[in-house]
């Protein structure tokens, strides 16, 4: 009994080892059978958009402080803090009684002038007064005229109006007060036209060009683009930090933007061609930078890349990879350097 025993357990062990010699011999004649199954995507070659990122700051493309020429007393405030007001519209009235009677001597004169002209060119056709006495009479009335003309002058300068469409500020003045000439009374923002001014590396010179397209995001409008163009580069470059200093114009009709915001910039500055482009997917960051999983004759092969631009799905490749080549775009987590793998269908 016990060596029919014996005889079972030997026999049972040597059906475990024969499963185990023949195992071991499927796997070497298939080697792919315990291959890690990965997705992978070629190496492309295309056209990307050039880009250069920044942040901004939007600012009024006007903004003035509305001050009198002359001295005077506060008679009307014609404006409602934070209006929006059109170009000529009155803000503020200066009292200007003594310029209204200046004007009205001064035309009274004017007319008596004229009224004398007139009456002397008749004489001096006719022979009766010497051109002379013509030439002083005219001279008169040009200095009449002249006086006129300044006393209009001054008058005008005694009613303050908005020299462009904008928003006034809060008033700094009440009527009744004196002002000097020069002295600020109200703020005048040019809210519907607003620049963005920015900098970006020297090394962007030779693609910059005036009328170039921009982007912009802010915080305060998640999800939202707004567009605008380059007006301005500056002539020579920030030694600092080796920047050039730029500003674009953007529309803000409906008023959603402020001058004070700050934005991120996306500079369109063209297309780069024939670049090497992967999927991000298959990006892998490191501590030294960044790699990829190529998969070469069936194997697994850390690969250390370059990287430059990045795209919304895509990421250019500088140094590292040719065209066509082979990467782990998902099951990089399963697998190392050496590891078999098959390539899911």
């Amino acid at each position: 009994m016990k060596l029919k025993k014996k005889f079972v357990w030997v026999g049972l062990i040597a059906l475990i080892f024969c499963f185990y010699v023949l195992r071991h011999h499927r796997d070497v004649l298939n080697p792919n059978q315990n291959a890690v199954i990965v997705e992978v995507a070629k190496v492309k070659q295309a056209s990307i958009p050039l880009e250069a990122q920044a942040i901004g700051t939007l600012v009024a493309a006007k903004n003035v402080q509305i001050a009198p020429e002359i001295t005077g007393q506060v008679t009307q405030i014609l404006f409602h803090d934070g209006e929006f007001v059109k170009q000529g519209t009155p803000l503020i009235q200066l009292n200007n009684a003594i310029y209204k009677a200046k004007l009205d001597s001064a035309i009274a004169d004017h007319q008596l002038s004229e009224t004398t002209f007139e009456r002397i060119k008749v004489l001096a056709n006719k022979g009766i007064i010497s051109r002379q006495d013509l030439e002083k009479v005219s001279a008169n009335l040009k200095e009449k005229k002249a006086a006129k003309e300044e006393s209009q002058a001054m008058l005008d300068k005694m009613l303050l109006v908005a020299p462009f469409d904008g928003m006034v500020g809060k008033s700094l003045v009440s009527p009744g007060d004196y002002v000097s000439a020069g002295q600020a009374l109200v703020s005048l923002t040019d809210t519907h036209h607003l620049h963005v001014e920015y900098n970006i590396s020297e090394k962007y010179l030779a693609s910059l060009k005036k009328g170039q397209s921009i982007q912009l995001t802010t915080s305060a409008y998640p999800g939202k683009t707004f567009a605008g163009e380059v007006a301005f580069i500056a002539p020579t470059i920030n030694t600092q930090d080796r920047t050039i200093s730029i500003y674009a114009e953007v529309p803000n009709e409906d008023e959603k933007l402020t001058a004070g915001l700050f934005v991120n910039v996306t500079h369109s500055l063209g297309a780069e061609d024939n670049v090497l482009l992967i999927p991000a997917t298959s990006l892998i960051a490191t501590i030294d930078g960044h790699e990829v999983m190529k998969v070469v004759d069936g194997k697994a092969v850390t690969v250390p890349v370059e990287i430059g631009q990045r795209t919304l799905n895509n990421v250019q490749i500088l140094q590292g990879l040719v065209r066509d080549d082979s990467v782990v775009t998902a099951g990089q987590q399963k697998i190392h350097d050496g590891v078999n793998v098959t390539v899911k269908a």
